[in-house]
């Protein structure tokens, strides 16, 4: 086996368990959420751990911020994105919160034109309306029960996706630098509101509940991720990314014996197929820049 062969393979396998360890979040939300913590609560304590997980690795990578403002929009973006996915989560099944999330590279692609100058082609529009026909499907079946997290999930999903694509307007920021960024801005801008709206007493339990799930699934795998990513290409990383929607609802349902409705586990299919021609035949001028 050579060199190329063996990073690859380290690669993968950090990817895999970044992955497999960011799929706990619909069930360790869930169990937060049965503890009596609302969502501003959980997705700020949960940021903030992960800031503080996150910190060592980023110190000595510090540099000067050459697009301030940029990075405080990806930032604001993050924190919606964690807002919304717990909201979402605390307010429908996880697996309806994570799939819907995961219409983010579709939203990519439309927005992308707007903010890094950077268009799709013709098949990926196609792509992306097969992934707007099954979260159609999803809402339709559903809408009686969960029209409220539902709907909070697509907004996840749209914000998500300005997210990443803010992610790339601001690439020159170290990856590991620009998640305790995001994670100590979401973590303090989400702060007021959960004192405000959701005053609570941290017991023990809770606190090494927070501990979990801010240190081990949402701050450590980034960690993970980065070292990763340096050996494999940005198809493939996104591609085994997407263990972590097909791994969240198994979890869920392993912690909580919450089962996915039907028309979730079919638009789920659909979206996560879309995502993975999207994430395989990207646009040229993006894969060379």
């Amino acid at each position: 086996m050579t060199t190329a062969d063996q990073r690859l393979r380290s690669g993968t396998v950090l990817l895999l368990i970044a992955a497999a360890l960011w799929s706990l979040n619909g069930g360790l939300i869930k169990l937060l959420e049965a503890t009596g913590l609302g969502a501003a609560s959980i997705a700020s304590f949960r940021s903030l751990v992960a800031a503080a997980v996150l910190l060592p690795f980023a110190w000595s990578r510090f540099k000067r911020l050459a697009e301030p403002l940029w990075t405080f929009a990806t930032v604001l973006m993050f924190t919606g994105m964690c807002g919304t996915f717990v909201l979402a989560t605390t307010a429908t099944t996880a697996a309806n919160a994570i799939i819907l999330q995961y219409t983010a590279p579709a939203w990519v692609f439309v927005l992308s034109p707007f903010i890094v100058n950077e268009r799709a082609s013709s098949k990926q529009f196609v792509a992306l309306t097969i992934s707007m026909l099954a979260v159609a499907l999803i809402f339709v079946a559903q809408y009686e029960t969960d029209l409220f997290g539902m709907s909070i999930g697509v907004l996840s999903g749209i914000v998500f996706g300005t997210q990443v694509v803010l992610f790339r307007r601001v690439r020159a920021i170290d990856p590991i630098v620009l998640a305790f960024l995001c994670c100590a801005g979401s973590g303090l801008l989400l702060l007021p509101i959960a004192i405000l709206l959701e005053p609570i007493k941290l017991t023990f339990p809770i606190a090494g509940w927070l501990l979990l799930t801010g240190a081990v699934q949402f701050g450590f795998p980034y960690v993970i991720y980065a070292a990763g990513v340096r050996h494999v290409s940005a198809q493939r990383a996104i591609l085994i990314i997407m263990l972590e929607p097909v791994l969240n609802p198994l979890w869920t349902y392993a912690f909580h014996r919450e089962v996915p409705h039907w028309s979730t586990i079919v638009g789920g299919a659909v979206i996560l197929c879309s995502v993975g021609y999207l994430s395989l035949s990207r646009d040229k001028s993006i894969a060379d820049s």
